[in-house]
């Protein structure tokens, strides 16, 4: 089974969302080497800039957010390895005022591999609400 990780977060005074990707490095590397044709070293990079916008192209791709029925755009501001062999990517969603309702597509590495599942965790002013998704269901909807 591979599990990768959604996690979005808001508060209403901050007026902005902080949107969280969690992967395994190897899972990750997979599929950046099938998307852009060259392998990638995450923990050890050779062009740390074009490996973040790699990153960000990948998962923009796989990953889809609305926010009270709108698309929005958001951009990475960093990533970091750790000892798990995992990869935190994270990404900034800017002017929201307000959440009244999230709707995700998440496809991530769904491409790779058929038992994908995919964690979704949104917390909206401190409420938490989670959904699992199973390849190839993609969508979660979460109402605050």
């Amino acid at each position: 089974t591979y599990i990768a990780v959604v996690q979005i977060d808001y508060t209403s005074q901050d007026k902005f969302v902080t949107l969280l990707s969690k992967t395994f490095i190897d899972d990750l590397e997979l599929a950046l080497q099938k998307k852009f044709a060259k392998k990638e070293n995450i923990a050890n990079p050779g062009d740390a800039k074009s490996l973040s916008l790699e990153m960000e192209d990948y998962v923009k791709s796989h990953l889809m957010v609305k926010i009270n029925g709108r698309p929005v755009d958001f951009s990475i501001t960093g990533y970091k390895t750790d000892e798990n062999n995992s990869v935190a990517i994270y990404f900034r969603i800017n002017k929201i005022d307000s959440i009244n309702k999230i709707e995700i597509t998440d496809t991530v590495f769904y491409e790779l591999y058929n038992s994908q599942i995919q964690i979704i965790y949104v917390t909206v002013d401190g409420n938490l609400k989670s959904n699992k998704l199973r390849n190839p269901s993609s969508k979660a909807v979460f109402d605050f």
